[in-house]
């Protein structure tokens, strides 16, 4: 019995994430108390307006704690076996609620951290958008975020990556990696040359782990809590389950729907899709020295796997098409003025319409459907074209027929047998994105060295089943991001009463600082239009009040802990959510694409499919069985598992644990799995307590952990300040909050962190081993796995 919500101080319910069991409870709980009738409410979801009148005196109670005596509860354990974990964030209460024996307060926490950084990565600062939505439905948007976070707690079950927070890298040869390169270079350089000029990076993504990863020059860093926020998406948007006993059999169905077996892979054999990809990139050079056929014929169908991962993004059901003799579109355009466009020399934004040069490329562009949402298909003379609902971010296309006028029609939605999307959806409430089946485009805000959440827009491109390219370009205006994180930082930091900047300088300097970066802002968008001057016209009255000006410099010439005027508290509060509106329309509200971009993509596709068909198995292969621990069995006699982790990087190395099912029951492995996930989260939670290094027998197995900490020519270094619990906010890991990072300012606050690496260590061995042999182990396997790794960088700058 799970539930998450998120209130404000009003107690609004902004999110909700419930599962059947606890919205069950609820609503008896209701019925008891005469706030609804029995049988009269939904089984499945939770009324808003229920739970403010049941959980107010919980929440009240607790912002009491929080605003009054500055000491709020951190968790509540029930006799009934509930338990409730509490976490401020901004002006938002978030509250996880579980009566599961294995969610413990340490899993709540952390998953409350996760949810804070997805919000953060799909939203930016505009983080209430998740209760109040402007372009699509609420509860797509609250559905979209609850299969996130149900992806997120798979993948934390499965994968090594997600349990401990670090990024694992497939380990190929060079030949693979010099052509997987060679791909996300041919990539970019196509993205950039249909119109996305700031296109800065390209991963290449297999399964849950990264195979590659392409950067331009001067380009950015990459942050690795980025990079796994990206698998995480890649992994919802285009989720597999495919396993090794799928790659030695083929089946096929048979004439009563079941199916027989065929022959092994070693007796089939398939071809590359050449002649589609020929067809597809126009003006390209021929491609026969990348022809890596072997075989002639291609299996008519291939067993697919449960998919347990849940999918957002609906699939529709293309017509068969048949593709009749057509002359070329010559391009119209429509110009269609909207809300918050800007219209200004380097403010302006895509075309709606633009021109349709092959018919054909319609056709093939058609299907995939964007995140967070609801759909339409239409067919019109062989056209297929989609209507999407986008989520934090997206677009708009729209297709002309032979006459050039704008396609319209009311055809109903095909929908698929996804359990999560059963109900029929509502017409869209705003503009849409089109898309091919195998490309979905979102926007994210990326942690940079200039900008806490500098926009972006990724492109995921499923190559295959599994492997996905995901292409990151800067949104347009981007370089204005930096400063309204800045004024809102500020004007967070007012509200809040901290007042930190007066700290170092005077009030009269601090409005300064918030006056000049207005002025900044509204020079370079002085040609604005639409919404956006609007929103720059109220921020200007709102800032140049007389009377609030007097009463902010009254403020703010005082000491710290002086209370904020009601009056100056309100306009500031106004001119907060102006701001935030002001970020809302430049970088979330839905823009067009040019179909240029989608044959791009298409493109980009098509040439990967032929370039990595070949490879597609052996990389299925290497993504489950990455690193087999039998090579190290003969050096660490007696070690069952490690996982070591490069915290210089955020890199981990360790053996993969590959689970063989058979109808209900489940190898050995599994045990030993259950058993590593079960201590390495124990380990985790000694170390929020300041233990660097514990040593555990579980069963018939001993299970040890080390950190340390090195300089940068690997030799240790003595720890100048011990921790404990409590001086370090975050929990370990990535996600939720840089841990290691502050974990290496407190420990050595005389040094830069920058200059202090940091490694774990987690060894699983036989109970037989002695303990000496478990630390000579340690130092051996550790010396060896650095210089394993040599001195290579997560941000790869080509």
């Amino acid at each position: 019995m799970r539930g998450l919500l998120i209130v404000n101080k009003i107690n609004d319910v902004f999110y909700q994430d419930c599962d059947t069991e606890f919205v069950n409870h609820v609503n008896k709980q209701a019925v008891e108390q005469g706030l609804l009738q029995a049988g009269q409410y939904d089984e499945k979801e939770l009324d808003s307006s229920i739970v403010m009148q049941l959980f107010s005196p919980l929440f009240m109670s607790q912002w009491f704690l929080i605003e009054q005596r500055r000491n709020p509860c951190s968790s509540i354990s029930c006799e009934n076996g509930f338990l409730f974990v509490f976490k401020q964030y901004e002006e938002f209460l978030i509250v996880a609620i579980s009566q599961d024996k294995e969610d413990t307060e340490l899993f709540l926490r952390k998953k409350i951290g996760v949810l804070i950084r997805v919000i953060e990565f799909l939203f930016g600062p505009v983080t209430n958008e998740i209760g109040y939505s402007i372009f699509c439905r609420r509860n797509d948007r609250w559905r979209f975020l609850q299969n996130l976070m149900k992806t997120w707690e798979l993948l934390r079950k499965e994968e090594h990556s997600f349990l401990v927070e670090a990024i694992e890298r497939l380990h190929v040869n060079q030949l693979v990696n010099e052509k997987c390169m060679e791909i996300l270079e041919n990539a970019i350089n196509r993205l950039q040359s249909a119109g996305e000029k700031n296109t800065h990076h390209a991963l290449l993504i297999i399964n849950s782990k990264l195979l590659s990863l392409y950067s331009n020059r001067n380009s950015p860093l990459l942050a690795e809590s980025d990079v796994l926020c990206i698998i995480l998406l890649a992994r919802l948007l285009f989720p597999t389950n495919e396993k090794l006993e799928d790659l030695f059999s083929y089946r096929k169905p048979d004439d009563n729907g079941g199916s027989e077996e065929m022959k092994s892979p070693a007796s089939i054999t398939v071809t590359p899709p050449r002649d589609r990809y020929e067809s597809a990139v126009e003006g390209e050079d021929s491609v026969d020295e990348d022809n890596y056929m072997s075989a002639t014929e291609t299996p008519s169908t291939k067993i697919k796997a449960e998919n347990p991962y849940p999918a957002v993004s609906e699939h529709v059901t293309e017509e068969e098409i048949t593709e009749p003799e057509h002359k070329v579109l010559e391009g119209i355009t429509e110009p269609e003025h909207r809300p918050g466009d800007i219209t200004s020399e380097g403010y302006t934004t895509p075309d709606s319409s633009p021109s349709i040069t092959d018919l054909n490329k319609l056709v093939d562009n058609s299907g995939r459907l964007t995140p967070i949402g609801r759909s339409r298909s239409r067919t019109f003379g062989g056209v297929t074209t989609g209507r999407i609902t986008p989520g934090p971010g997206r677009a708009r296309s729209r297709s002309l027929n032979q006459d050039n006028q704008v396609i319209r029609d009311n055809t109903p939605l095909q929908r698929n047998s996804s359990p999560l999307l059963r109900q029929e959806p509502e017409q869209p409430m705003s503009p849409v994105i089109r898309s091919s089946p195998d490309h979905i485009r979102q926007t994210a805000f990326l942690s940079t060295q200039l900008c806490s959440f500098s926009p972006y827009q990724l492109d995921f491109i499923q190559i295959f089943p599994g492997m996905v390219i995901v292409l990151l370009s800067e949104i347009p205006r981007a370089h204005h991001a930096g400063s309204l994180c800045q004024l809102l930082r500020l004007l967070n930091d007012l509200l809040s009463g901290q007042k930190t900047q007066v700290q170092r300088v005077q009030g009269h300097v601090l409005y300064d600082l918030i006056n000049t970066i207005l002025y900044k802002l509204a020079s370079a968008m002085k040609k604005a239009r639409g919404n956006i001057e609007r929103i720059l016209e109220d921020i200007r009255k709102r800032w140049d009040n007389a009377e609030f000006k007097s009463a902010l410099l009254s403020y703010l010439e005082q000491g710290a802990g002086t209370d904020i005027p009601p009056g100056a508290e309100r306009s500031l509060t106004g001119l907060h959510k102006k701001v935030k509106d002001l970020f809302l329309h430049l970088y979330l509200y839905p823009y067009d694409i040019s179909p240029s971009v989608s044959q791009a993509m298409s493109s980009v596709c098509e040439r990967a499919k032929v370039k990595m068909f070949d490879y597609k198995d052996y990389l299925s292969v290497k993504s489950q069985r990455n690193i087999v621990m039998t090579s190290y069995l003969d050096a660490f006699p007696g070690l069952v598992h490690f996982i070591y982790i490069d915290r210089r990087t955020n890199q981990l190395t360790a053996p993969s644990l590959n689970i063989t099912e058979e109808g209900e029951i489940l190898d050995a492995t599994q045990f030993l799995k259950n058993k590593i996930w079960t201590m390495t989260s124990w380990m985790y939670s000694k170390l929020t307590n300041g233990v660097t290094v514990a040593m555990a027998r579980e069963g018939d197995y001993y299970f040890s952990y080390f950190l340390w900490f090195t300089d940068f020519q690997g030799t240790p270094l003595p720890v100048q300040h011990t921790y404990q619990e409590g001086d370090i906010n975050v929990l370990p890991g990535i996600l939720s909050g840089q841990f290691y990072t502050g974990l290496k300012r407190h420990c050595f606050p005389n040094m830069i962190p920058i200059s202090v690496n940091c490694y774990e260590l987690i060894m699983m061995h036989v109970g037989l081993v002695n303990v000496q042999y478990i630390i000579s182990h340690r130092q051996k396997l550790a010396k060896q796995l650095f210089e394993a790794s040599g001195d290579t960088q997560m941000n790869l700058v080509l």
